[in-house]
Formats: C-alpha cells, structure tokens, sequence
C-alpha cells in the first residue's frame, strides 16, 4: 500500500508529494541500527562536526531516527519537526539529490529555518531510498559554523549512504524471503507449514491458559470436474477466488491456509463450536456467489471442532474437522447419485 508525504521544497517555496516507507516494510533490526550508529559516531568524529543524523521521515515528521553520540550534539534521539517548515531534509527528499548549505546566516533562502535556532548553520545531506525508491529518509551532517565540506568528506558520506541502502535492500530481501517460505503462492494466504505452526502455538496456548478455539478445514467441490470441463487455469481461478474470497470476509484474528490441493484451514481464537459454525453460515453463501460466477456450480463444504484439552496433541482435532467435513462430502455424493 502506497503512503505519501507532503514536503515543502524551500529554495522553490513549493509543495511536492514524496513516497515515503510504507507499513508492510521491514523493521530495523537492533544490530542494523548498532551498525547505523557507528557510522554516525565514525562520521563525526573523522568530520570533527557536532551532529551526525539519520532522519526517518514519516506522514507528518522528519524524526532523529539515530544521532552522533558526540556530547556537542543538540539533537535528542526520536526528536521531530513537522513537515511544512522548509526543513533541510525536506529539500533533500523532495529534489531527491544532495544539499549544501555553506552558512544558512548568509543565506537568504535559509536564514530563518528551524535548524538556525540551534545554531546548526551549515548543513550537509543526502537521501535514503529503499530499493523500491521509496523514501526512508536523509543522512546528514550538521555544524555550528560555516562549512563546506571537502569532497572527501562529501565521499565518505556518499559511501555510509550507500551502506545503509545495501542495509535496506537485505532487510527487504530478508522480508521476502520470510513471506514466500509461509505463503502459498497461488493464493497468498499461508501454506500448509505455516498453518501447522499456528495451529499448534494455538493448541499449546488453550492448554496454558484454559481457553478453547475451532479449527475447520473446507474442501472445494468437484474441482477435478471443474479442470477436466474447463482447464486448470479455471479450476486455479476457482481456487483463488475462493481463497480471496474468504479471506475478505474473515475476521483479522483468525488464520487462514491453504492446506493443500483443494483443502484450506482456518483457525479462530476464542469461538467455540457454534459460534464458529455460526460465522462459517454468514460467510458460506458470500464466498460461494463469488465462486460461482466462474462455474455455476461450484461450491464448498466445511467441518469444524472445537479444542478439547483431554487430546494430546492438534493432530486429533484436525481429524475430528476432517470427519465433520466427510460427513458433509458423503452426503452430497448421495444428492447428486
């Protein structure tokens, strides 16, 4: 999902809408952000500059994401300011290059920004993408003077800017990694590992704290005679629609998987049996309109159960949903004989 920021661009004295990190992205991890932090303790030290900064820009803020630990630093770490002022973080994402500011006092387009006030006249910044080009934020250098700093010093900054995108570019890498070892690809909701590993944190959870949960596994119907009618890439349709389908209609709490083939279970925390059963009758003819407007005559069944913590082990409740479900199968294979 898309997320902007509305920058205002000083030396234009304009708007702009930048993209900026969006919420399925990553965390920074605690040793990446130790690695961050010795690049701003290194950088103002060799610079001999009192704040070195990685800003995080946000919906509404620039944000000291991380600071120089240098005692002449002005900055608090997860201090902010508002997007609009004409920060110079905002200049830099918004033109999306590197910007200088030899001595703001001397400067009529940066006398008077925020900065000035902590006698942070000369500045030094360049953006942080994320690979997919949105914005995470600047890396910058501040000083109480006016500065111009060298090329090398403009290299050396140019090299932890580059480091820290390559930081990045892992965690997303990292990320994806993560989502397809649990996802089904065909349907994007959790494959069969991930669903076991849900189920049985879950089991575990009910016996520790004396609360109940249903399991149901569903089955689409006739999808061999949908395929063998139609092609499988009718009878794979069949099954996303109905794997998007329910997963529009559930609640966020439960868990949802494809368990294989044409068989998906959920799980949902807290509701016994009939309260179960009595979702599952909301969703049903939701989910099968949907399905049936690919093949008229697909449809799904379904068989719950309910935890009972006198079973050993997830495996029996499984069986139990199973059996509720067969039940179902066995008596349609009756309608349509």
């Amino acid at each position: 999902m898309e997320k902007t920021a509305k920058v205002f661009l000083r030396e234009d004295k304009q708007e702009k809408f930048v993209k900026i990190t969006n919420p399925s992205m990553p965390n920074i991890s605690n040793e990446i952000m130790d690695k961050w932090q010795r690049i701003l303790n290194i950088m103002a030290k060799i610079m001999k500059i009192p704040a070195g900064l990685i800003m995080q820009i946000t919906k509404e803020s620039m944000v000291v994401f991380l600071k120089s630990q240098n005692k002449e630093n002005p900055y608090p770490k997860g201090g902010s300011d508002t997007l609009g002022h004409g920060l110079y973080c905002e200049t830099v994402i918004g033109n999306d290059k590197e910007l200088l500011v030899e001595n703001a006092l001397k400067d009529e387009i940066w006398s008077d920004n925020p900065d000035v006030k902590l006698n942070m006249i000369s500045y030094y910044g360049l953006p942080i993408h994320w690979p997919n080009k949105e914005y995470f934020g600047t890396i910058c250098v501040l000083d109480n003077k006016e500065n111009n700093y060298s090329e090398d010093y403009k290299d050396l900054l140019n090299e932890f800017r580059e480091a820290i995108e390559t930081d990045l570019k892992t965690l997303m890498y990292e990320s994806k990694l993560k989502y397809y070892a649990d996802m089904d690809i065909l349907t994007s909701t959790y494959n069969r590992n991930k669903i076991e590993k849900i189920l049985k944190k879950q089991f575990n959870s009910s016996i520790e704290n004396n609360s109940t949960f249903s399991v149901v596994i569903m089955d689409i119907n006739q999808l061999k005679r949908i395929n063998d009618d139609n092609g499988h890439l009718i009878g794979d349709s069949i099954i996303k629609t109905f794997a998007n389908s329910f997963k529009s209609v559930i609640s966020e709490d439960c868990s949802f998987g494809r368990w294989g083939g044409d068989e998906f279970v959920l799980i949902c925390p807290n509701l016994n049996f009939n309260e179960t059963q009595k979702k599952l009758a909301e969703v049903f003819p939701i989910v099968t309109n949907n399905m049936r407007k690919i093949i008229e005559y697909a449809s799904y069944c379904y068989g719950c159960a309910q935890f009972d913590s006198n079973e050993e082990n997830y495996q029996k409740l499984l069986a139990r949903a199973d059996s509720d479900l067969y039940e179902w199968k066995n008596r349609l294979k009756v309608v349509m004989h």
